[in-house]
């Protein structure tokens, strides 16, 4: 059952600028500036001498006022030797001495300099009381426009921000804002201030039409301020530019955001190039360690968690270098390097870093009690996906007590989040009390007060009724359903906003899905009428989720639809096959078949949809810019919060539907692919299977395991018995080499998967298309007796009695065109990855952070080399190696050959599947992204890959229990799209010698004109038949598939034209030596 989509602890950090006074110059004393510049030097004996003097000098002088400047040097760690105890007390000596006889203004001027080395000292809180002495001075400036309170005030706002408390904040930096304007002084540089503070402020509370406002205005009004000072040009617009970033990613504006982050990290580092300031420079280098978390957050946004760890953890090291151990900075860097941890399925390394974060949190002077509920709720969520229910349950109370000490009575949005996290993970693991208890905290809470007419309301009435149908308290979670359906009908005087309006209805799927599961787990009579019954109330969720594909911008929302509709569509199957059962009714079973092949599609358009860069052949680029302004524009609509007016929503919806209608009419393939209704009917799906073939597609529905069996003469679904051999496959992977170990595995999984289904398997060919895990077995290793050595699979496997090619969809078959004929034969292309291409990618690398570390780790492919370059002559084709086999060049020179030989890594993504990827040579002769030589599956859609076949023989996978065969099928449906009619690819990785030999097998019965099917069959019992010692080992060769098309290739069993030649001039030379042999004979 749903449950609502974890969302990962990335938490934005937005940053606010303050101006530091200049230093006054005074006779026979050293400039501020001076001073600086010997710290930045590392001239630190002679800094300390020249503060010294300063500060002796204006002592004498009893010019007080001035001495404020020098705070900054008295609390410098670095001065102070690193010892932040002694600089604070030291600054706090001197700041003591100018209250006592300073003017009013130089008094909030130096309390403000001892409230910036608190906080660079992680004392926040500390940073906050201090600033609230400063006002009773800052009232006594009678200065004309002097700004003095409302600095106060700001300077207490940015302070109550990272304590976390964002209302108190807000309210002082609305009250800076109004003391500035009343001051009638025109300081942008301030003005620039306050406007991103309250752009911030404004994105805390989800106005994100006002976050846009404001941010705006901060950079209008430093058009207004000098560009010749370097905080101008570089370091405040790096400041807005920042927080611009998290806006347009708040937007669905993912690339925008990282794009515009990537400037702001640049002007940091102009201005630390710049700058002798040493605090300044230490904030630039904090802030670009920021930056850079935030673009880690984009990039998770993507479902691009390897480089949003790498990001992570490169930001991690870079604070090592600014902070102590345990400040609260690198503990931050913790958590959220654990939860990108846990986004890739990394739990034993998500654990690591959780629980170093809580071991620092017990000696942090910055602590809080924020960071350590998210702390143990981290590492709560972690024990949970691990298994351990009873670490999971003791951590999950603690981080609600340690939530419940920080909130008070108040309840947020993250901490009913968290809440509501607590009690789906107490009802999954039957923890009743609890789970209830808790559930009706929240719904009772959101019942009332500002929450009240909201989404959280509805999230939390949903949340209850999961809690007791997890719990099986089937009558209750009915009645919480019913409520949850009926949300949007308000009683008299009462008003919901028009985006929650919206978004409750897209979210009712998984009421309705609750709704119908309780009923049928209540009801004792389940006649067709009442199935009949739930089968309408499913698909109406069915029909709402179609829609909300439409507003999806991120990868938690994706993750969430398509959970969502797998499991709508998962008890749709099950309802349609009890009617089936019970009626006899074919339609049922055809209705439930293609509603299966449908879900696939459905993943892959939803995850397509997250792309904001993906393009597709043929489709004019004005029409691609339409369709993402008109998707834009349904997404802002909804995100406007402040506006209660539907009519936008409405009016972007309508011209969607319209540029839908036109789109179907101009582009029907591309309309067909991404937007039409793809429960299409398989009712002539067997006139479309040869009559030397049979279909085997397996089919899960919810837990049990199915095989739907189809011939051109007989349709078969059968129940198998799969809980018995579940564990099997994924122990085949750990016990690959060994006979004894796989002998049981192998046979008991013939007898569950392939044994109930043979007698109707009759043909000689067989078209596999699995389901889950089914996607990680190599079903020509399944054996009808158990082995004596691998060898016996030449004589004793299913690889011996058939001709076994895979699919992924069964819908496949009804679009099945006619072989196309090239001109061309063979073109390839082997990056080899060896030493020297990796030495010089890495000198070419001058900013470390865009450094591809997975390429350099990249195991050498010679085999490959000399595989393409052998074959290449043999068919007369061209090949690329090494530097020359590029990304761009592939894009290029691939298309429109019979075979396409792509002799390079690539990687299979269970995760992200709209990720997977083929990796090619960096350039290192000019600029280039950090993954600009991947070649991920959403862009193959946009590339013409006409081909008859294409091979892909290393390509490995992540993560092959999680969503299994979820990458293969994203990069076999782009390859598909693209104009691959089949590919040859791998299963799991390969040893690249044994792979290189079964392909040049392959290819040699290829060119005897042998379907690919039987050639890839003929190639591996050849192996077999040679294959010494371990080498036999099913790991060495099972794992090569065919996926799709399996018709031969006519390669005109010619010889290339050099070998005609060489033939010619070998006749003629020997014909020449036999002539002079008569002659000399004759003579």
């Amino acid at each position: 059952m749903v449950s609502i989509n974890r969302k990962f602890l990335f938490v934005f950090q937005f940053f606010f600028l303050f101006a530091f006074s200049e230093g006054f110059s005074q006779e026979n004393t050293a400039t501020v500036k001076e001073i600086q510049n010997l710290v930045e030097q590392d001239s630190l004996v002679k800094a300390r001498s020249e503060v010294l003097k300063s500060i002796a000098y204006y002592k004498v002088e009893k010019n007080y006022d001035s001495l404020y400047n020098y705070i900054q040097f008295e609390g410098s760690f670095k001065l102070n030797k690193g010892d932040k105890k002694l600089a604070i007390k030291k600054a706090e000596s001197l700041t003591e001495q100018i209250i006592e006889n300073a003017s009013p203004h130089f008094v909030v001027e130096a309390i403000t300099e001892l409230g910036w080395i608190y906080d660079d000292a992680g004392q926040h809180q500390e940073a906050y009381n201090l600033l609230e002495t400063a006002i009773p001075f800052a009232l006594r400036n009678k200065e004309p426009q002097n700004t003095d309170v409302a600095g106060v005030e700001y300077r207490r706002g940015y302070y109550a921000s990272k304590m976390g408390d964002f209302p108190l904040a807000n309210k002082h930096y609305q009250k800076a804002l109004r003391l500035l304007k009343k001051s009638g002084k025109e300081d942008y540089v301030f003005y620039n201030q306050v406007f991103n503070a309250l752009g911030g402020m404004m994105w805390q509370e989800a106005k994100l039409d006002s976050a846009k406002f404001y941010f705006q205005e901060a950079v209008k009004v430093l058009e207004k301020t000098d560009d010749t000072d370097i905080m101008n040009r570089y370091y405040r617009p790096s400041l807005v530019k920042m927080n611009l970033a998290v806006l347009w990613n708040a937007l669905g504006k993912n690339q925008e955001a990282i794009a515009i982050s990537e400037e702001a990290l640049a002007g940091f580092q102009e201005y630390i190039n710049r700058s002798t300031d040493e605090a300044r420079t230490f904030k630039a280098k904090n802030h670009q360690c920021v930056v850079i978390d935030n673009m880690a957050t984009f990039y998770n946004t993507l479902g691009e968690y390897s480089r949003s760890q790498e990001l992570i953890e490169y930001s991690f090291e870079q604070k090592k270098r600014l902070f102590e151990k345990n400040d609260i900075n690198l503990i931050i860097s913790n958590i959220i390097l654990a939860e990108a941890k846990t986004a890739s399925r990394d739990f034993e390394g998500a654990a690591e870093n959780a629980d170093q974060a809580l071991e620092l949190l017990k000696t942090s002077p910055g602590a809080d009690l924020y960071w350590e509920a998210a702390a143990l709720s981290t590492r709560a969520t972690i024990y949970e996906f691990m298994g351990d229910v009873e670490n999971a349950a003791k951590f999950y109370e603690k981080a609600e007590t340690v939530y419940r000490k920080s909130m008070g009575t108040t309840y947020t949005k993250d901490f009913l989040d968290n809440i509501l996290e607590y009690s789906l993970f107490s009802a999954k693991n039957q923890k009743k009390e609890k789970a209830i208890a808790l559930a009706k905290e929240t719904y009772d809470f959101t019942h009332t007060g500002d929450f009240k007419n909201t989404l959280q309301e509805f999230y939390h009435i949903i949340n209850l009724a999961q809690v007791h149908y997890l719990l099986k308290n089937y009558k209750e979670a009915e009645k919480y359903s019913d409520e949850a359906l009926l949300f949007n009908v308000l009683k008299e005087g009462e008003k919901i906003s028009a985006t929650d309006s919206i978004l409750s209805q897209y979210r009712k799927p998984q009421a309705l899905l609750i709704n119908a599961a309780s009923k049928y787990y209540s009801a004792e009579n389940k006649n067709p009428f009442f199935l009949k019954e739930l089968l309408q109330q499913v698909e109406e969720g069915i029909s709402i989720l179609d829609q909300r594909k439409k507003v999806v911008t991120n990868h938690e929302d994706v993750t969430l639809l398509i959970t969502e509709n797998e499991e709508l569509l998962t008890f749709a199957g099950k309802l349609r096959l009890e009617l089936f059962e019970s009626t006899k009714d074919q339609m049922y079973l055809d209705k439930l078949i293609a509603l299966h092949e449908s879900s696939i599609y459905n993943r892959i358009r939803s995850r397509l949809n997250l792309r904001e860069n993906v393009a597709f052949q043929n489709i004019p680029k004005e029409v691609l810019i339409r369709e993402k302004q008109l998707k834009d524009k349904m997404v802002s609509s909804l995100n406007d919060s402040e506006s209660g007016s539907i009519t936008t929503f409405f009016e972007a919806s309508e011209n969607w539907e319209r540029f839908l209608d036109s789109l179907n009419l101009n582009f029907p393939k591309y309309y067909k692919m991404r937007y039409a209704t793809l429960e299409e009917p398989i009712d002539d799906l067997q006139e479309k299977i040869p009559e030397n073939t049979t279909v085997v597609r397996y089919i899960f529905i919810e837990d049990q395991l199915y095989v739907f069996v189809v011939s051109n003469v007989l349709k078969k679904m059968i129940r198998l018995n799969y809980a018995t051999v579940a564990n099997h496959i994924s122990n085949l992977k750990n016990d690959e080499f060994s006979v004894e170990k796989a002998r049981p595995l192998l046979y008991e999984l013939y007898r569950a998967l392939w044994f109930p289904l043979e007698k109707y398997v009759l043909t000689p060919k067989v078209v596999i298309v699995p389901d889950r895990e089914l996607f990680n077995l190599s079903f020509e290793t399944l054996t009808p007796k158990p082995l004596k050595n691998f060898q016996e699979m030449a004589t004793n496997s299913l690889l011996a009695k058939y001709e076994i090619s895979y699919n992924f969809s069964l819908l496949l078959y009804k679009d099945k065109g006619n072989v196309a004929n090239y001109s061309s034969d063979f073109i390839a292309f082997a990056p080899g990855f060896n030493k020297k291409m990796k030495d010089d990618y890495k000198l070419a690398i001058k900013d470390s952070v865009k450094l591809d570390k997975s390429y350099l780790t990249l195991l050498p492919q010679p085999f490959s080399e000399d595989l393409v370059k052998q074959y290449s002559k043999i068919f007369n084709g061209n090949y690329f190696i090494n530097e020359n086999a590029s990304k761009e060049l592939f894009i290029n020179q691939a298309k429109e050959h019979k075979i396409i030989h792509i002799g390079t890594h690539a990687e299979s993504n269970n995760i992200s599947p709209e990720l997977s990827r083929l990796i090619f040579a960096k350039k290192t002769g000019a600029k280039e992204n950090y993954d600009e030589n991947s070649l991920y599956s959403f862009e193959i859609y946009n590339i013409d890959l006409s081909s008859n076949l294409a091979i892909l023989t290393a390509c490995e996978t992540g993560k092959p229990t999680y969503q299994a065969g979820e990458g293969m099928i994203s990069l076999a449906h782009a390859f598909n799209y693209a104009g691959s009619e089949s590919i040859l690819t791998s299963l799991w990785e390969i040893d690249e010698e044994s792979s290189a030999k079964i392909v040049k097998l392959f290819y040699d019965n290829l060119s005897e004109e042998m379907p690919k099917d039987e050639a890839l069959r003929k190639a591996k019992l050849s192996y077999i038949a040679t294959a010494e010692g371990r080498t036999a080992a099913p790991q060495y060769w099972a794992g090569l598939v065919l996926i799709g098309d399996t018709a031969p290739i006519d390669l005109g069993n010619r010889l290339a034209w050099w070998w005609y030649l060489l033939a010619g001039i070998v006749a003629i030379l020997l014909v020449i030596t036999i002539l002079r042999n008569r002659r000399q004979t004759s003579d």
